[in-house]
């Protein structure tokens, strides 16, 4: 079995974009900063994003069914750092509009999804979360955040 370590380094050799997954319940909004994202089928449209099994933002997306995913443009660190944090006010430190599934929708993004919650899997740490799209958006003028190598670069 692989090092955790040398794991990790050989993994931070591809880069992945950046989203910040959302989601609301009892009107409260929830969010955190997730790299593990990707288109998972086209007919239906649905992508697949991972959490933790002990993130609140995924609490809340399995209590309410819905959920977006806000892909960071390349000017959106600051977001990045702020969502993958425990602040009870991340929502207050940014602009957002609430979407047609009623999860918060971060404005000046370069796309987000609006999302079903169409299935679950759980291994290990994390939840592997389905999302049937039913809205979307894109901006191709703004360049997407991305990670690599353990750093931020737009």
């Amino acid at each position: 079995m692989p090092d955790p370590d040398a794991f990790r380094q050989a993994c931070a050799q591809f880069p992945t974009g950046v989203v910040v997954v959302t989601t609301v319940l009892d009107g409260a909004p929830y969010g955190i900063t997730v790299n593990a994202f990707t288109s998972l089928t086209l007919e239906p449209p649905q992508v697949l994003v991972c959490l933790a099994a002990t993130s609140r933002t995924w609490t809340a997306i399995e209590q309410s069914g819905v959920f977006a995913v806000n892909v960071l443009a390349a000017d959106q660190a600051s977001t990045a750092r702020l969502f993958a944090t425990k602040d009870p006010d991340k929502f207050g430190c940014v602009d957002h509009v609430p979407g047609a599934v009623g999860a918060p929708l971060l404005t000046g993004t370069a796309a987000r999804f609006e999302c079903q919650l169409a299935g679950t899997l759980r291994n290990n740490s994390h939840w592997m979360l389905i999302g049937r799209v039913v809205s979307l958006e894109s901006d191709p003028t703004r360049e997407p955040l991305l990670f690599l190598r353990g750093r931020l670069a737009g």
